[in-house]
């Protein structure tokens, strides 16, 4: 009776070893390929019950109504590494604006027509200083660009990644990855959507995480 016990625990045995062996070679893997990597816990961050990303409507009624996504608006003041952000809207917007927070100076302005997102491409914005992003004149969201000081440390570790990631071979959408991961570890969330809008042409996942950002984002919790 004892020796069928012992040859099933072998076996157990045998088999927890092998599981756990290959689950640290699929690590390794995915380590040295981080093109194997994938989109899907991004996504899982930014569409929780809770999500990180407060989006901000306006307008009465349903032709007037305007989601502005990113920069959005949450309780504090949103803070931004990038100082060319991308602005990500849904709704019927005919122009983005971005004035100086101080003395409400227009910095940038920019018709828009058959899109949903924008990229600034007006002077670089200054860290530290605070900005608001207008649509059609009328709705605006207040952001500020991250101090100078954590603006550089940041700046430097995205370059060691992107150079390790280039050394290994990967393309451009594995990087823009790799960064939004960064980002979303400091909570960074407008930097996570920008990289997310970066790639071109944007894989099938990535594309429809795109079409999931203004789907579930612009949709009451």
């Amino acid at each position: 009776m004892v020796k069928p016990v012992v040859s099933n625990l072998a076996i157990l045995a045998f088999i927890l070893v092998s599981f756990i062996g290959l689950t640290q070679q699929l690590s390794i893997a995915e380590k040295k390929n981080p093109s194997n990597t994938s989109w899907f816990n991004i996504s899982r961050l930014l569409f929780t019950k809770k999500p990180p990303v407060n989006p901000r409507k306006g307008g009465s009624r349903p032709t007037e109504i305007i989601c502005m996504i990113s920069p959005d608006a949450p309780n504090t003041r949103r803070k931004i590494w990038s100082d060319r952000p991308l602005f990500i809207w849904q709704g019927n917007v005919s122009k983005v604006t971005v004035k100086s927070l101080n003395n409400n100076q227009v910095l940038w302005s920019e018709p828009v027509k058959d899109t949903q997102h924008i990229r600034y491409n007006g002077e670089p914005l200054k860290p530290g200083q605070s900005y608001k992003w207008e649509v059609n004149s009328n709705r605006f969201i207040t952001f500020q660009i991250i101090d100078m000081q954590q603006r550089d440390r940041i700046t430097t570790q995205l370059q060691t990644i992107e150079a390790q990631l280039q050394k290994q071979g990967a393309n451009q959408e594995a990087i823009a990855l790799a960064k939004a991961n960064y980002f979303a570890e400091y909570q960074l969330w407008s930097d996570v959507l920008q990289q997310i809008y970066s790639v071109n042409p944007p894989s099938a996942e990535l594309n429809n995480l795109r079409q999931q950002i203004t789907q579930n984002l612009c949709t009451d919790q």
